[in-house]
């Protein structure tokens, strides 16, 4: 059976909804707080705390009139529309935040699990931080994709993994087929990973559709033995 991991921000979304977040509520060390992380001295959900504490005076009403008004990436809502005809599972595998990830979704009338950083816009104007699908060993996301992946997996399914950033490296080294844009392109060529370049959904849908057709069965061997050694590891 094949399954869908798809990233969120800049993925599923046009725009980075993270950066719409912080740019409208937050304060600029938001932003520069992730040099700590390139520079290995923090792990990403240290970083993401300190960014959510910086929001400060945040309407939660303008809030969610902000997320809702995101657009999706063009051909997403068909793209669903082919995995719900083809009994394909999708789920959202997202270190953002579920305080926009869920109205982006109802927005669109698009009810797709998502797996995410607990962290909503309280009534006091800031936001609640709840590192819920952390992962003790893993320190490059609040939210362990790879965890979710072996979690809604089993070895006989094809996974397949759409994504844009830093946070997908790790997922797309488990995954049989890999749809990349932007940085998460630029580390598949460096590191070999075979890939598809994509600019929207139509393209992810149309390739996927050949895939099902002849490679029923696709596995990538080197991604299995990724799964098995995490599995392993945990």
């Amino acid at each position: 059976m094949y399954k869908v991991y798809c990233d969120f921000d800049a993925t599923v979304t046009e725009n980075d909804v993270w950066n719409v977040l912080f740019t409208q509520f937050g304060q600029p060390s938001a932003f520069t707080i992730w040099e700590e992380f390139n520079q290995g001295r923090l792990t990403a959900a240290d970083c993401i705390r300190f960014a959510c504490n910086t929001v400060h005076g945040a309407d939660p009403k303008i809030a969610e009139s902000l997320f809702r008004s995101q657009a999706l990436r063009s051909g997403f809502t068909d793209f669903h529309k082919f995995c719900v005809d083809n009994k394909i599972e999708l789920h959202i595998v997202s270190d953002g935040f579920s305080a926009y990830i869920r109205p982006i979704l109802e927005e669109n009338n698009l009810d797709i699990p998502f797996h995410a950083n607990n962290i909503e816009v309280t009534s006091h104007g800031t936001l609640s931080v709840d590192f819920q699908n952390a992962r003790e060993s893993c320190e490059a996301c609040g939210s362990c994709k790879c965890a979710k992946l072996l979690e809604t997996s089993s070895d006989d399914d094809t996974i397949v993994y759409v994504g844009d950033g830093y946070s997908d490296v790790c997922p797309v080294k488990m995954a049989d087929v890999v749809f990349a844009r932007d940085t998460l392109l630029r580390f598949c060529s460096k590191n070999g990973i075979p890939h598809h370049p994509f600019a929207d959904f139509f393209e992810v849908r149309d390739i996927l559709s050949n895939y099902l057709m002849d490679r029923p069965k696709y596995k990538r061997e080197q991604a299995r033995r990724q799964r098995k050694a995490l599995y392993m590891l945990e």
